[in-house]
């Protein structure tokens, strides 16, 4: 692989997405747009089709994940994440209140955003992440 190619290809690793969202709409939409904005998307609709699929690919720079998912948990797949990389960086999307939410974040050190996604504001994260890497 020539030095070109290896640029390149972490490039495109920063710019990698997987979201992991149980609604197909929500899963279909978040990834066009996402894609229309320069991000390399895949998309699955649970924990454990993530798992499989992770064990295929390379891990992406940002997975962001549904806290209420049939079968495994947001968290849960973000714990078992981190026990393959952690410098993995997951974002939590989720239409709970923040009370719900808040022991499992802090607990896990996620940072989350809550549904309906403000889409600017994702950009946002992503964008800020991408600097400190």
């Amino acid at each position: 692989m020539g030095i070109a190619s290896a640029t390149s290809e972490a490039t495109s690793t920063r710019r990698a997405i997987l979201i992991v969202e149980d609604e197909r709409v929500a899963r279909r939409a978040l990834a066009m747009l996402l894609n229309a904005c320069g991000y390399a998307t895949q998309a699955v609709g649970s924990a454990e089709e993530a798992l499989q699929l992770l064990e295929a690919e390379p891990l992406p720079a940002f997975i962001l994940v549904d806290l209420d998912l049939p079968g495994m948990s947001g968290l849960d797949l973000i714990g078992r994440l981190r026990q393959i990389d952690d410098h993995v960086c997951p974002i939590l999307i989720t239409a709970a209140d923040a009370e719900r939410v808040g022991p499992g974040v802090r607990g896990n050190a996620v940072m989350y955003l809550q549904k309906p996604l403000d889409f600017a504001q994702l950009l946002g994260v992503l964008h800020k992440e991408q600097m400190h890497r």
